[in-house]
């Protein structure tokens, strides 16, 4: 048998059955990471509608008497940084594909500290708010806390599979043979910043309405 070149530059002998090269598609990964997000797209759907069905129910103003409107620096400050924080997340995709592991690190790293302020400055919200309304004090109170801090728990969530991936890029797991991770959790970081302009508009901007 003699030896002949593939078109993928590797060598085979003449007459030798070549095994089919395996379909390119999406991971189970990341069909797994769509998945969640829809599932979390209806749960947080469910509390807005909610948020708005309670609103007209009650009638008069809101939020009710004894609530003052919510202050929007802090809220507007937070959601901006979140929104914005998608671009070095896109950027850090481009990086894992082109192997780029030092740009990789910094922008994931960017994307971290991003999400943590996003987390401190809710934190130093719920403060100023919380004299005048908690989340035991009525229907307002309630959807206002329940809302802000699932969002706050699931960017929790993703600060810590960015720092995964971190620590992956920081000893080669991650890169140019091994994009996929990268890409799924962007998946998820821009699900959180939709969520965040939802969240906004709902619970911050609506009561001005």
């Amino acid at each position: 048998m003699t030896t002949v070149d593939t078109p993928t530059g590797r060598g085979v002998r003449r007459g030798a059955v070549q095994a089919p090269e395996a379909p390119v598609g999406r991971t189970t990964g990341w069909w797994g990471m769509v998945l969640f997000i829809a599932t979390e797209s209806a749960t947080f759907g469910a509390f807005v509608a909610s948020y708005f069905y309670l609103r007209f129910v009650h009638g008069g103003p809101w939020p009710p008497k004894g609530d003052t409107l919510p202050d929007l620096v802090l809220p507007s400050i937070q959601t901006g940084i979140l929104v914005l924080s998608t671009v070095p997340m896109a950027a850090a995709v481009r990086a894992a594909r082109r192997g780029a592991r030092g740009l990789l690190w910094l922008t994931m790293l960017v994307v971290a500290l991003s999400g943590t302020a996003f987390v401190v400055l809710q934190g130093l919200d719920y403060v100023s708010e919380w004299p005048d309304s908690t989340i035991s004090k009525d229907t307002y109170g309630s959807l206002f806390y329940t809302l802000t801090g699932l969002h706050g728990l699931h960017v929790m969530g993703g600060i810590g599979m960015i720092v995964v991936l971190l620590l992956s890029a920081s000893v080669g797991r991650i890169g140019r043979r091994r994009p996929e991770p990268v890409g799924i959790v962007s998946l998820y970081w821009y699900f959180l910043a939709v969520v965040a302009v939802a969240v906004y508009c709902t619970v911050y901007i609506s009561p001005y309405l």
